[in-house]
């Protein structure tokens, strides 16, 4: 790849003379802040990255964050800072199915279309492909072909969000090359710096990856490039146990975390979301249902409290305290998913509690000291055990029900 690169430096145009400027020092609060437009995820002049598997709900996440953006409104739950028009550059689909997206979103967040009008704009690569870097005729240099028409494009309407959805359909460059991937991420940079809009860039992950930013396709120059990136990753069969979520739903609700945050603290919790369908309305004799088309939302878990009140937790100690039989006690632990002496089996098989859910409660009143170990004589099995005791001075009421453990 070095010879890429040589050769388009033989080929520029002389660089000015260098010359070390000392610091200005200005008073930091005359220093403008950074223009963020949407969280600490869009910011003017930068690149973004959107990294999710196939299939999750990128483009829904992205397609909505453009929609937030446009009108003002926080229905995602994350800060809109600036109302900005917004162009979403779809690769892939044809445009009636950004429109249904699009609609999907506007009625599932009743947004009526005054709202919209002329400050969403929307690009099928079907109508027209977008080549923002590509390899020259020589072989060797890295062309822009798409890069000033949609430089002018931009400014044209005063886009301050541009969506590249998905990211690979916007350059013929090789993709697991980081030089390559460095070119075609600084072409978007520099129409972000040049027309003060903010980038994000809709991307893929490797197959069976979605652990970190790392997971991203291709070359890593891509994701060192943004200067904030997110991960968008479906729930898993244990997040989905914990959280209460039956297997059949499971599908429609997905995590997104801060994976990079070069300029903002990185958030402290994931956002959970759902994918909701909704039914456009335009049934016809043909199609006589219309089309069900998934909107994404905002989804706030509950958390196991939210299903055991007080007098329920009191049952459940009650029965701890009692043991499983005459001179037993329950154990803190599990053994084993066959361990009946599990005190979290009472919540299970009393209170409608998942496995996780229920290894939840007793680990938060063990921590707290609702529940505590001790050591106890066997007389049937002549030997000593371990078990949990109740502090009845911990015990939940009306007036104080968090002594369960954990508040969140």
């Amino acid at each position: 790849m070095a010879d890429v690169w040589t050769a388009w430096e033989e080929r520029r145009a002389p660089a000015a003379v260098f010359a070390a400027e000392p610091a200005s020092l200005p008073d930091p609060a005359s220093i403008a802040p950074r223009e963020w437009l949407y969280g600490t995820a869009l910011l003017r002049r930068f690149v973004s990255v959107l990294i999710a598997p196939g299939g999750v709900g990128k483009s829904a996440l992205a397609l909505a964050q453009a929609l937030a953006l446009a009108t003002g409104e926080p229905f995602l739950g994350e800060r809109v800072h600036h109302s900005v028009p917004v162009w979403v550059l779809n690769l892939e689909d044809p445009l009636d199915e950004l429109n249904r997206r699009l609609a999907a979103l506007m009625i599932h967040h009743a947004i009526p279309p005054a709202r919209v009008a002329g400050r969403v704009f929307l690009h099928s690569g079907r109508s027209r492909r977008v080549t923002m870097a590509a390899v020259g005729p020589d072989g060797m240099t890295i062309v822009h072909p798409d890069k000033a028409a949609l430089t002018d494009a931009v400014r044209e309407k005063s886009i301050g969000l541009v969506v590249v959805d998905p990211f690979v359909k916007s350059h013929r460059l090789e993709e697991n090359s980081n030089p390559h991937m460095d070119a075609a991420a600084t072409a978007w940079a520099e129409l972000a710096e040049e027309t003060g809009a903010a980038v994000l860039l809709v991307h893929h992950v490797r197959k069976g990856a979605v652990e970190d930013i790392d997971a991203a396709r291709g070359g890593k120059a891509l994701t060192d490039a943004a200067r904030a990136g997110r991960l968008l990753a479906p729930m898993t069969e244990t997040e989905a146990e914990r959280l209460g979520v039956a297997p059949a739903e499971r599908w429609r609700h997905v995590r997104l975390d801060d994976a990079k945050a070069n300029m903002a603290p990185r958030a402290e919790r994931a956002l959970w979301f759902r994918l909701e369908t909704v039914n456009l309305g335009n049934a016809s004799a043909d199609y006589p249902h219309g089309d069900n088309v998934a909107a994404i939302a905002p989804w706030q878990p509950a958390t196991v409290w939210a299903l055991l009140s007080p007098e329920a937790c009191n049952q459940a100690l009650d029965a701890i305290a009692a043991g499983p039989g005459q001179g037993e006690l329950y154990a803190g632990h599990r053994r084993g998913r066959a361990n009946d002496r599990w005190a979290g089996r009472v919540l299970v098989e009393r209170h409608g509690l998942t496995e996780a859910q229920a290894a939840e409660v007793i680990a938060a009143w063990l921590r707290s000291g609702l529940l505590v170990e001790t050591t106890y004589r066997d007389t049937a099995q002549r030997k000593t055990r371990t078990g949990v005791a109740v502090t009845d001075t911990l015990r939940p009421t009306e007036a104080h029900p968090f002594h369960q453990g954990d508040k969140a």
